[in-house]
């Protein structure tokens, strides 16, 4: 009597690799998790704060006018304090700007320079502007401030900053100050002046 077979067996199941795969993706959310952790309790332990600017003097020299430009010398000086009590600053690709009713005026390129904790510098800036075209307009305006004896300028720093704590480094911010509205006092028949009314707050920013 013939006997009859029947080739289609099932194929074995690949239990072996399914389960690595598993194992393998739960162990990559698991580290995912814990570095994310590691990164939160660093930021709130390290929590970086932003340094503090203050414009402690302005000294302003050689002003003169034509009908439309502007020619004068801003020595600045401004103090500069990390409170961070664990992150020290580093500050990169400085550069100040003098600005006379939202128009640049004059600029200049500063050294670099690193902070450590809790510390405080004083950065100087010299700033030339040599026949600066403002147009008629702006120069009225300018010299109508000179006949009252004060002029106003707002002055700006931009900066690249890196905070570090060890060796943890946080990513580079783009740094701006602005301190807007610095009275100096000069008048019609001077050519020099100085900052009025003391150290000036500066606004800082990212």
């Amino acid at each position: 009597m013939p006997q009859y077979y029947n080739p289609n067996y099932p194929p074995p199941r690949s239990y072996a690799s399914r389960s690595f795969f598993r194992a393998f993706f739960a162990t990559m959310i698991c580290l995912a998790v814990i570095f994310g952790v590691i990164l939160i309790v660093t930021w709130l332990v390290l929590r970086p704060s932003l340094p503090h600017f203050t414009l402690h003097t302005v000294s302003l020299t050689n002003l003169s006018t034509t009908s439309q430009s502007l020619s004068a010398t801003w020595h600045l000086a401004f103090l500069v304090r990390n409170g961070n009590k664990k992150m020290t600053i580093t500050y990169n690709a400085l550069r100040s700007f003098v600005f006379y009713r939202a128009t640049d005026v004059a600029n200049s390129q500063l050294a670099p320079f690193k902070q450590d904790t809790k510390s405080e510098t004083t950065l100087n800036a010299t700033l030339v502007a040599a026949s600066s075209y403002l147009g008629p307009s702006l120069i009225n305006n300018l010299n109508a401030e000179r006949a009252d004896n004060s002029v106003l300028f707002d002055v700006q720093i931009v900066a690249s900053t890196s905070f570090r704590s060890g060796s943890w480094r946080f990513r580079t911010r783009f740094l701006k100050v602005l301190c807007q509205k610095v009275p100096v006092s000069v008048s019609s028949n001077s050519s020099a002046g100085e900052l009025v009314g003391g150290d000036r707050e500066c606004q800082v920013w990212t």
